[in-house]
């Protein structure tokens, strides 16, 4: 069974646009500081292991949450990295974000690690999960970190390649830089999931 989550007009009109992103500061700070550091001082593998990890700490966190607690939208104080129109999500609502984003790396990477050029770039909204989402989402994205890497690996070329495609917020990535990415859009994500529980409780 699927569910639609439902908005509270309140938050709704306080927050940002969907798509509207970070700050400029933050994103400067991001784009020509922290992802190319991170792409310096992490190898592939390292920020894949990364991934997984905080993977299973999405997963070990929701572990015994009610139908109740994993579906109920509640309004999170700011969160570095995470734009504000996310900032009104339930459990629910960021599993399937991570899911949609987790299975568009796990399609992008290979085919620019092989030199293929890209259909038109993922925009934010393309991510964004207001929309059913099932009442198994944990179990799906469970499934998700259980297999995609070895999908993926399968497919992959030559991953510093000088083919990219671009993040609506951070500009061209090659397929190594998109991994970074993943990593760290996982650990933002984990802790937001955290400030979601901390609400509820």
């Amino acid at each position: 069974m699927k569910y639609m989550q439902h908005d509270s007009q309140q938050f709704v009109k306080e927050l940002g646009k969907a798509g509207g992103g970070i700050s400029v500061v933050k994103r400067t700070m991001a784009t020509y500081l922290l992802f190319p550091l991170l792409n310096r001082l992490l190898s592939w593998d390292k920020a894949w292991e990364i991934y997984d990890k905080e993977g299973q700490k999405i997963l070990d966190l929701t572990v015994g949450l009610t139908h109740e607690q994993l579906f109920r939208r509640v309004l999170i104080p700011p969160l570095f990295g995470l734009e504000d129109n996310s900032r009104y999500y339930s459990v629910a609502m960021v599993t399937e974000h991570l899911l949609s984003v987790g299975t568009a790396l796990m399609t992008r990477i290979p085919l620019l690690s092989r030199g293929e050029k890209l259909g038109r770039n993922v925009q934010i909204t393309d991510v964004k999960p207001y929309k059913e989402i099932d009442e198994h989402i944990l179990g799906d994205f469970a499934e998700f970190l259980a297999s995609y890497r070895v999908q993926m690996e399968n497919d992959i070329g030559d991953i510093h390649i000088d083919n990219t495609s671009a993040h609506p917020w951070f500009g061209e990535f090659n397929p190594k830089q998109w991994s970074v990415l993943g990593m760290v859009h996982q650990i933002v994500h984990r802790r937001q999931i955290e400030a979601i529980l901390r609400q509820l409780r």
